[in-house]
């Protein structure tokens, strides 16, 4: 309950791994990622040892298929792309034919694996025999006439709804009555994005992206006004981020850039991204100002704010202490706490928020019952 109210939609992070779950939402939010995350996770808790099927070589298939019970397999198909002739190859076997399974279909009916199938874009599918086959998977676990899937092999499901997807189909009945559980699941925030990418990637992105999602968080997802444009969504984001930071190490020129930003996110957001991201070669110039002179803050637009913040949440609680300490202390007692708010809960690295928290406390212990207070609104 959410104030007084049910609330349906989930964040997939929340979901367990129930077999036959169908989870509905919109692109690019990370429901391949955090589906295999979360088998990777079961299998730790079975004691098995994780294998996706597409980057195991062919010795790899082979001790799973002499060793099963060793073993949680996964693999993601994009629905699309799997028609029913490819799940059977026909051999002559005397005076009959005998149709036998690709290597991924045999591992996943060895009797005694443990596994997930991950079937991706169901909504994308129009070819009827192909959901006919997707439905024989999800209802019976059976694929074609001589291969039904081990019992311990869980089938997970992922569909775009149409306003997300102008090619999306509707589900047959047969699916919605009772096959599966239906469940609408929600995008990440920012800063659980934030968090992911600094997990994933340390150093190996560019932050500012981090900077303008956190004063433009209504572009972090976006449903596209066209048919050829880029549309901004956690997976656009994280593709730009990447990029960034490789082309600001080769020195790419700026029109190198705005083309990769408006291919990334589209044209609608590419420009504040681009305008904003140019206002950020100052950043450099104002925090040195804030050193010397904290209430020049005061003097600075929403957006650098921002980026004055958020920068600073990426530094080491030393320099902050040391280096920008008087300007921190001067947030508390301008009024100005709502802006060392996000330092103290640093969405990014927790624990670095509760150590400069402890750092500014020792450093100003007049000020310690209005950080207890900051920190406790913040949980």
């Amino acid at each position: 309950m959410v104030g007084g109210a049910l609330t349906f939609a989930v964040k997939v992070t929340d979901m367990p791994l129930l077999d036959g779950l169908l989870l509905i939402g919109p692109p690019g939010i990370g429901k391949t990622e955090i589906i295999k995350q979360k088998a990777m996770e079961e299998a730790g808790r079975l004691g098995k040892k994780f294998v996706d099927l597409r980057e195991a070589p062919d010795e790899v298939i082979e001790d799973i298929l002499r060793n099963p019970d060793k073993y949680y397999v996964f693999y993601r198909v994009v629905a699309t792309h799997v028609f029913p002739e490819d799940i059977g190859y026909p051999v002559p076997k005397n005076v009959l034919v005998e149709h036998l399974p690709p290597k991924v279909l045999a591992v996943f009916a060895r009797e005694g694996v443990h596994g997930l199938l991950f079937v991706d874009e169901l909504t994308n599918v129009k070819d009827a025999k192909q959901m006919t086959m997707y439905f024989s998977i999800l209802q019976e676990k059976e694929a074609g006439m001589q291969l039904r899937f081990s019992r311990n092999v869980k089938i997970v499901v992922a569909a775009n709804p149409p306003e997300w997807s102008r090619v999306a189909e509707p589900l047959p009945q047969p699916i919605r009555g009772g096959r599966v559980y239906m469940v609408e699941v929600l995008p990440p925030t920012v800063d659980e994005w934030g968090r992911y990418m600094e997990s994933a990637y340390g150093d190996g992105w560019e932050r500012f992206v981090y900077s303008y999602l956190k004063a433009h968080p209504d572009d972090f997802l976006k449903q596209p006004d066209d048919d050829w444009s880029a549309f901004p969504t956690p997976r656009s984001w994280t593709r730009l981020a990447r990029a960034l930071h490789e082309l600001r190490e080769g020195g790419a020129p700026w029109n190198v850039i705005a083309a990769v930003v408006k291919g990334s996110v589209g044209p609608e957001v590419a420009p504040r991204f681009l305008a904003l991201y140019k206002k950020g070669e100052d950043l450099p110039k104002r925090l040195e100002e804030l050193k010397r002179n904290p209430e020049s803050f005061l003097r600075l637009d929403e957006e650098m704010k921002f980026l004055v913040i958020t920068s600073l949440m990426q530094r080491p609680v030393e320099e902050l202490t040391e280096e920008y300490g008087g300007f921190l202390g001067w947030l508390i007692k301008s009024g100005n706490r709502e802006w060392l708010a996000p330092l103290i809960a640093n969405p990014l690295n927790p624990e670095k928020g509760i150590q400069l928290s402890a750092a500014l406390a020792e450093r100003y212990p007049e000020l310690y019952e209005t950080l207890t207070e900051i920190a406790g609104a913040l949980g």
